[in-house]
């Protein structure tokens, strides 16, 4: 299977909800055609550099997926059709992925992230709150005594 990465760039003045329509297309159709999407990142409104069919600004999706030349052509095919879809571009990431080894990486990093991710309840934030108040102690009974 071979890597991609499209960027898509979608009409701005669409509702969160038609603009949620055309991203669930686009996964389904990924997902009918035997593809595994790896990401999909939104990076909402942006400036456009230059006007595209009259507008200025466009909301930016980053999707990375795996598949084959068809998949690729078919949701290409998709964002012509459909009028929402103001630009986009496919550039080929890797052409030779193994999809398992891929999953096993992603579910790796997603663990990890589990990991770094402080839980709410920890003893290290109490710590930190309580030092600061005695700081703010310290700092008023030395004004006093100066004074």
């Amino acid at each position: 299977m071979t890597r991609y990465e499209t960027i898509l760039i979608s009409d701005p003045d669409i509702g969160e909800e038609e603009r949620n329509q055309l991203f669930e297309k686009t996964k389904e159709l990924i997902s009918k055609m035997d593809g595994f999407l790896v990401l999909f990142d939104e990076w909402g409104n942006k400036k456009l550099a230059y006007e595209v069919k009259k507008k200025t600004r466009g909301y930016f999706v980053n999707i990375d997926y795996c598949g084959t030349g068809e998949l690729v052509s078919e949701i290409e095919r998709s964002f012509k059709i459909d009028d929402r879809a103001i630009k986009f571009m496919t550039i080929v990431l890797d052409k030779h992925v193994d999809v398992e080894s891929l999953k096993a990486e992603i579910a790796r990093a997603e663990e990890e992230n589990k990991e770094d991710i402080p839980d709410s309840d920890s003893g290290d934030v109490k710590e930190e709150i309580e030092t600061s108040e005695e700081v703010d102690e310290k700092k008023e009974n030395e004004i006093i005594v100066e004074e």
